[in-house]
């Protein structure tokens, strides 16, 4: 299941409930760019958002989400409430 879900994340990046097809095919977070679950020290997943895309790219999925505050976060910051909405409207979706 982990592999199918790291080749998902290297063409799609996860968008509130959905996932949307990538601009460009890569690694979406540190734990798919060092060698997934297989490999002896694991990263922290970004849970299907493209953490590797430009800050740019973040600030916009995340205007798209409605995220309140976004103009004033860090690339880091965006991720994590990019994460955060997204788990919030997969629930509601469910």
């Amino acid at each position: 299941m982990q592999t199918a879900y790291g080749a998902l994340k290297r063409s799609f990046e996860k968008v509130g409930d959905h996932w949307e097809k990538k601009g460009a095919k890569g690694p979406s977070d540190t734990q798919s760019a060092r060698g997934g679950s297989g490999s002896r020290r694991q990263y922290r997943s970004a849970g299907g958002v493209d953490a590797n895309a430009s800050k740019g790219h973040l600030y916009d999925v995340a205007k798209r989400l409605d995220i309140a505050g976004r103009s004033r976060m860090s690339k880091e910051q965006l991720v994590r409430a990019i994460q955060k909405a997204n788990k919030r409207a997969s629930a509601k979706a469910s």
